[in-house]
């Protein structure tokens, strides 16, 4: 839970949400719940694949801004890959999270063009992936 509460407190800091969204409670409440106060900040990236079937719908969770994406695992997929393309199917972001120590993945974006973009997600029992625009 400190994560999480960390990753709030440092959008406080930055001025990426106003006093309510620095109010909620993160010990109850999903990572995803607690961004989606930021009115404004944080769109949902639809996850599709089949990393996605046969688990919770909301094992993974995943979001963008122009200034970041997030990606919070809600159960350990092991070593996962993270590889974001964009509109010329170009890797513009690749790096690979084990899932039983980091939850959370938050992506600086705020140099990426206007475009958009697909985050792809693999590992040895599957993929998801799902497409974002940054403006």
């Amino acid at each position: 839970m400190k994560k999480k509460v960390l990753i709030l407190i440092g959008l406080c800091a930055f001025g990426l949400c106003d006093s309510e969204a620095c109010t909620v409670k993160p010990e109850t409440t999903p990572i995803y719940t607690m961004l989606n106060h930021l009115p404004g900040i944080f769109d949902e990236i639809i996850l599709q694949g089949d990393l996605m079937y046969g688990n919770n719908p909301n094992a993974i969770e995943a979001g963008a801004s122009d200034n970041a994406i997030y990606i919070q695992f809600n159960q350990n997929f092991g070593n996962v890959s993270i590889t974001i393309f964009n509109g010329n199917n170009l890797v513009v972001y690749s790096t690979v999270v084990d899932t039983s120590a980091q939850q959370v993945v938050i992506i600086p974006f705020t140099t990426a063009a206007a475009d958009t973009y697909t985050v792809v997600l693999n590992n040895a029992n599957g993929y998801a992936e799902g497409d974002f625009d940054k403006n």
